[in-house]
């Protein structure tokens, strides 16, 4: 049962399914199950984009779907971390003040350039893969972005904490199950290919953990996690094409 209660504080927090939970920040065992909520939220913006496609054999509705459902069915919440911390690592600040940046609602100049310059790279990514794939990559990508985001999380110190948050073994093992069946249900993408974006998927959270650590005087926050989430999924589908292009 609290596996249970865990995934669904897990969906409820980090999603806008309607998944009923006392709305609560989610502890360190909800966190642990983020990668499930990024495979379900994948698949419903790949199957939504694919299904635009179906209706109006049109790729540039089947994109926008895809970017505007990846980003709804969160919340924004990612991607409000990701606005944060443009705010917050690139002002020229204390540490400290820094942080004290990231925290403020509100969003500056950093924030509204790095969303067009993200939001630039993340539609012409999308634009590269065809719509039958979309349900695939993108819940394989949602996966790999989120499990980036718990390696920072493991990997780098929070703030206004003494120890690592420790990530839940057992959401790891339900999400790799997950992540098989759907390969296995459609059959187009290979292993190897996804192997290599697992492969990606680390070095990169970890640049960006890194950076932000260092950044912040040595930990990172909430916000840290959102933006690993966003820039490693979006480094993700950068690649389609290339792994496409080595079959």
């Amino acid at each position: 049962m609290n596996l249970l209660r865990a995934l669904a504080a897990s969906f409820s927090y980090f999603s806008i399914l309607p998944i009923p939970h006392a709305d609560e920040p989610p502890r360190d065992d909800a966190i642990g199950f983020l990668p499930i909520v990024g495979v379900v939220i994948g698949g419903l913006a790949g199957f939504g984009a694919y299904g635009i496609w179906l209706l109006t054999q049109n790729g540039i509705a089947a994109t926008i779907t895809a970017w505007v459902l990846s980003i709804a069915l969160s919340g924004a919440i990612h991607v409000d971390g990701f606005l944060d911390c443009c705010d917050g690592l690139f002002a020229m600040a204390s540490p400290q003040r820094r942080l004290e940046i990231m925290r403020d609602p509100h969003h500056g100049t950093y924030a509204f350039v790095g969303m067009v310059m993200l939001s630039a790279l993340w539609l012409y990514a999308l634009a590269q893969i065809p719509p039958m794939m979309m349900p695939v990559v993108l819940a394989i990508t949602g996966y790999l972005g989120r499990a980036g985001g718990l390696i920072v999380a493991q990997t780098f110190v929070r703030e206004g904490r003494e120890e690592k948050v420790t990530v839940s073994r057992v959401a790891t093992v339900i999400t790799g199950g997950v992540i098989a069946g759907i390969i296995g249900a459609f059959g187009r993408a290979r292993p190897m290919d996804v192997l290599v974006a697992a492969l990606l998927a680390v070095p990169v959270s970890l640049v960006f953990g890194l950076f932000a650590s260092r950044r912040l005087g040595g930990v990172v926050n909430g916000d840290c996690y959102g933006a690993t989430i966003v820039v490693t999924e979006v480094v993700l589908l950068l690649t389609y094409p290339a792994l496409v292009q080595l079959r």
